[in-house]
């Protein structure tokens, strides 16, 4: 659809009362009816809280979903298509900012920025110029997880992945992440710019782990598979694994490294000259409040940048949370979070050699 088109097909801004179950009561303004345009993940344009925002708003939601970052490039860049909003994760923002495929987002007209978590008042990887092009919405920590009755007391390092003792017994995500995680533990400062000799020693280090790993995992279910059968004893995986192994009576120890964890947090860009959409700024502001994400968070099980949405999640949902500290800002501290890997063709290309040869 052209912008034209799309001028042509919205409605202009009228002052509305929020109805409903008031998951918009903090906005100040409504269209009398739009259509909204999203590129994003699956989850992030759920039935559950999509249907009460076009209810409250009369806008109309149109979803294209992606399953890599790379795609958001593709498809706003290549042109072809046109969107309103993308929500591509912090390794891929500042791609789109450097392109000028997105436009700053205007905190003026943004009314619950407030209550996020400081780290994502007005993060690194939406930063330009003093201007910022994105609103934080799910996030989540690269965990390293453990099973308790296996491994008791393990330390909280990622040096039990590299330990001898648990030969044949570990698994990690077949993904860049590994060359991270190695970064970290070898005590590199910037895992996503390294030096030809950095990753060298990377590379040497994930060779040293090789005799450890039992495989490397594809997805989640997969790496859950693994930790309940007993084939592995420790690794890496996402929030979601930890809550179906603990809900399966499993004893899975959540390590805090002392040498850090990767982090991904993806954010809602507005698309260069989609900004005068009456229904964007709506959207932004309702994926902003703590109800709109409690409902997201049941959908996706991620964490979400409104730090007062624990408190809108039903009691057992509000346990899982806390438990993986999803509410405590301390678990913000220390997170490496993704960026932009300029050699990226060089990191395949180790990341390649490493599983590509024989363990020891």
């Amino acid at each position: 659809m052209s912008n034209t088109t799309r001028q042509y097909r919205r409605a202009a801004v009228a002052a509305v009362t929020a109805i409903g179950i008031g998951l918009i009561s903090t906005l100040n303004t409504a269209t009398a009816g739009g259509d909204l345009d999203v590129l994003t993940w699956e989850g992030y344009a759920d039935d559950s809280f999509v249907k009460p925002f076009e209810q409250q708003t009369g806008c109309t939601v149109h979803p294209t979903y992606v399953g890599t970052n790379d795609e958001f490039a593709a498809k706003v860049l290549g042109g072809g298509a046109s969107y309103d909003l993308v929500s591509p994760s912090n390794d891929t923002t500042m791609r789109m900012i450097d392109a000028g495929a997105v436009e700053p987002i205007d905190r003026s007209r943004m009314s619950n920025m407030d209550k996020f978590f400081k780290e994502f008042q007005s993060p690194p990887w939406l930063t330009k110029d003093g201007k910022l092009y994105g609103v934080p919405y799910g996030w989540g920590i690269m965990r390293i997880i453990v099973n308790g009755e296996k491994v008791p007391n393990p330390p909280q390092s990622l040096s039990i992945l590299w330990n001898p003792k648990y030969r044949n017994a570990i698994s990690i995500w077949d993904d860049l992440e590994a060359i991270y995680t190695a970064a970290r533990y070898l005590g590199f400062p910037d895992s996503y710019n390294l030096t030809d000799d950095q990753l060298q020693k990377v590379k040497k280090s994930l060779m040293k782990m090789k005799p450890n790993i039992r495989k490397y995992w594809r997805t989640t279910g997969e790496m859950g598979n693994l930790m309940a059968s007993g084939e592995v004893v420790a690794g890496n995986s996402w929030e979601s694994t930890i809550v179906k192994l603990r809900k399966q009576g499993m004893n899975i120890i959540d390590l805090k490294p002392k040498e850090g964890r990767g982090g991904w947090a993806d954010s809602w860009m507005v698309v260069d000259g989609s900004g005068d959409n009456p229904c964007v700024y709506q959207w932004l502001n309702y994926n902003s409040t703590a109800k709109a994400q409690a409902l997201a968070h049941k959908v996706t099980g991620y964490g979400y940048s409104n730090k007062e949405m624990v408190d809108q999640l039903p009691p057992d949902y509000q346990k899982e949370y806390r438990s993986l500290g999803l509410d405590d800002p301390k678990s913000l501290e220390h997170v490496d979070w993704w960026q932009p890997v300029k050699r990226r063709a060089k990191y395949l290309e180790i990341w390649n050699q490493v599983k590509s040869a024989s363990a020891n």
